[in-house]
């Protein structure tokens, strides 16, 4: 948090999960002229009272934050700074329902700086705030469908080169996606990264007879992007999705040790961990 504070200036929104919605981080945020959007913390939600606070709307509220007592232990701030800090800020709190992933009726709420409940609709700040999901669908894009969980590599200079490398590769699908969602005159999140990464993958040997050939290659890669804007993501508003393994895991014991010294404890096809 710390380092991502410097990338933050004025008239600047920073949308966060509730791990940022600290006291210390917002107070720093302020200062900067920005404004904050996030989910209220866990801490302070099991201690929510509703009727604290100024009534705006049904679910809208202004509550006044007090500096703690004590600077946390885990405070990147000396202790000049700390004490620099306001000592209150006010924060608007909005309540917003949602459904988590088993189609259950929850609550949570979303804190901001954004005050002004006229120019900024509590409704749409929650809107904007749902949004942050696609933060987590493209981790998933990079992590899970790019099969980067885990690396093939024995160093760690390997491992930061394959991990350039695979951004180099999730950056130049995304400019076909972006392209693509132009010629479909779509929003980019409704494109399917899935989709457009197994297209290129099998059409990519197709472009190198054409090499020597600028205008076939240019008729070939509009055809490509045209197929790609095909690629949509489709929309399923009550689609259940547990986390849970949809194959079960084999009953081997697990490589603890580099193999030429590992030693296998055969049961039939069952395994015991070594003593």
């Amino acid at each position: 948090a710390p380092r991502l504070a410097g990338h933050v200036g004025e008239g600047d929104l920073l949308l966060a999960d509730r791990a940022f919605c600290t006291y210390e981080f917002i107070a720093i945020l302020l200062e900067k002229g920005a404004d904050v959007l996030m989910r209220l913390h866990q801490a302070r939600h099991r201690k929510l009272d509703w009727r604290r606070g100024k009534k705006v709307s049904a679910i809208e509220r202004l509550v006044t934050w007090r500096k703690p007592a004590q600077q946390p232990a885990g405070s990147s701030l000396d202790k000049k700074k700390w004490e620099s800090l306001p000592d209150e800020i006010t924060l608007r709190y909005i309540k917003m329902g949602y459904e988590n992933r088993a189609g259950e009726k929850q609550m949570l709420v979303v804190v901001s700086s954004l005050l002004d409940p006229v120019e900024y609709d509590a409704v749409e700040l929650s809107s904007l705030y749902a949004e942050r999901w696609q933060i987590e669908l493209k981790l998933r894009d990079i992590k899970t469908t790019l099969a980067m969980e885990h690396f093939a590599v024995q160093t760690p200079a390997m491992a930061h080169k394959t991990l350039w490398m695979m951004m180099i590769a999730y950056n130049l699908v995304k400019q076909q996606m972006q392209q693509a969602a132009v010629e479909a005159d779509k929003p980019l999140n409704e494109m399917s990264f899935k989709g457009t990464l197994d297209y290129l993958t099998e059409q990519h040997e197709s472009l190198r007879p054409l090499a020597g050939s600028p205008r076939k290659l240019g008729k070939r890669l509009a055809g490509i992007i045209a197929v790609c804007a095909s690629k949509l993501i489709d929309v399923r508003p009550w689609r259940q999705e547990p986390r849970a393994q949809k194959r079960r895991p084999k009953g081997y014991q697990y490589l603890t040790k580099p193999r030429r010294i590992f030693q296998e404890i055969h049961h039939r096809s069952n395994y015991r961990k070594p003593a």
